[in-house]
């Protein structure tokens, strides 16, 4: 089954999996236009279903969202440095040289869907041969990213500039304006980084969540081994959760997701919510939809 894009058609609705951290602030005003999601099978009266985890609800102003600059990284306990879009000159790793960045490849090489390629000049300091491109390190699924200071010389090289375009869109909402395979690429890589930390996993997940499509399953895939190799358990279950809301009254696609990704699941030892009983509405009010 082909990647559910421009899921309208199947009146998807989009919400942010709620969870801001240090951006919150203390709301006084509790805005009238925030959306409301009733249990319609099974209304509970005593129940508040206003919307409120999701980031940013209409009406209300958090502040802007602190950027993630720097954090210590679940495995190694090193300080790493992430997201790339934003890497201050004083966080630029000295001595740095071409052949740190780039390396040279034979033309015939297959190409990854978001390996990227620089051709039509050569870098004095790393000669090419006719039948030889330049191919960007740190671009593999689970590699760190290309170094911020090659793209000093998008100025100097349109194909920087063309590849800096690209690269931009890394772990963004967009993404979404990427052709599916490179989409799906982007995102597996995202979340296979070894720099991702807790903060990241979650912006993530967040930012797929609000898109207006269903991920493929081995992009959910993704995102529960980052959710299991960063201890994160409990947003595993938002994820689920996630699916299931964007397709109320389409439950086959969220059955088939949970049939891909069983043998990932069993691996891994995780469950759906409805294995959790999360499907059940409080004070015995009966099963919620599907």
């Amino acid at each position: 089954m082909s990647c559910l894009r421009h899921a309208r058609l199947l009146g998807l609705r989009s919400g942010l999996i709620g969870i801001r951290g240090k951006s919150d602030a203390v709301v006084t005003t509790k805005p009238t236009n925030v959306r409301r999601y009733v249990d319609e099978l099974n209304p509970i009266p005593s129940y508040d279903y206003d919307v409120s985890e999701s980031f940013p609800v209409p009406g209300v102003d958090y502040g802007p969202a602190p950027k993630a600059q720097t954090g210590v990284h679940a495995i190694t306990g090193e300080v790493v440095v992430f997201p790339y879009q934003a890497k201050p000159d004083s966080w630029k790793e000295p001595g740095l040289t071409i052949t740190d960045m780039v390396e040279v490849i034979d033309k015939n090489t297959e190409k990854g869907p978001i390996d990227m390629w620089l051709d039509g000049f050569e870098f004095p300091d790393l000669p090419k041969g006719s039948d030889q491109v330049y191919k960007v390190k740190g671009t593999g699924i689970g590699e760190r990213g290309p170094f911020w200071e090659l793209f000093e010389f998008k100025s100097q090289y349109p194909a920087v500039a063309k590849a800096h375009s690209f690269w931009k869109q890394y772990g963004t909402i967009r993404t979404d304006y990427l052709p599916e395979e490179q989409f799906d690429a982007m995102w597996i890589h995202f979340f296979s980084n070894p720099l991702l930390d807790a903060f990241e996993l979650r912006r993530g997940v967040n930012i797929i969540h609000d898109l207006d499509i269903i991920p493929e399953p081995v992009v959910v895939e993704s995102m529960l081994r980052a959710c299991r190799r960063l201890n994160q358990y409990p947003l595993t279950v938002r994820i689920f959760e996630g699916i299931k809301d964007k397709i109320p009254h389409d439950p086959q696609i969220y059955q088939w997701m949970v049939q891909e990704l069983t043998p990932v699941m069993e691996e891994l030892g995780v469950v759906t919510p409805d294995t959790l009983g999360l499907h059940i509405a409080p004070d015995g009010k009966g099963p919620l939809p599907y």
